[in-house]
């Protein structure tokens, strides 16, 4: 009887490690749950804008000059490695606007990259930085 109550004492003074695993696996758990609606969260919000973007840009139109320029930009511009192009058309969109670098983008005639140009504007609403 007195081992029996030994080993009773025991277990009272030593927590269980199953029992914390169990609260830390839950707590994590938890935690990255929380994270994983965030993040589904800000996904739909940037989808909402990237759509919104693409309405806005399909509106875009350039005076012929500009056009003119844009074409020529996006001959330059289209030869470089996709991370340049889209640094390359950043630096446009600060410089000369929104609409410019749009439209060489679209001169470029390079679907993927007119698709992360808009990623990238939709993500943490870049775009209203370029907004006049």
């Amino acid at each position: 009887m007195a081992k029996n109550f030994e080993k009773e004492a025991k277990e009272i003074k030593e927590p269980s490690k199953e029992k914390i695993g169990e609260k830390i696996v839950e707590e994590l758990y938890l935690e990255k749950k929380e994270e994983l609606k965030k993040k589904e969260f800000l996904a739909k919000e940037e989808k909402i804008i990237r759509e919104e973007l693409e309405r806005e840009v399909a509106k875009i139109k350039l005076s012929p000059e500009l056009e003119k320029e844009a074409k020529k930009k996006a001959e330059k511009i289209k030869g470089l490695h996709e991370k340049e192009k889209l640094k390359r058309l950043l630096d446009i969109a600060e410089e000369k606007g929104l609409a410019f670098a749009i439209g060489i983008v679209r001169n470029m005639k390079d679907p993927y990259t007119l698709d992360i140009f808009h990623d990238i504007l939709a993500r943490d609403k870049l775009y209203k930085r370029f907004e006049k």
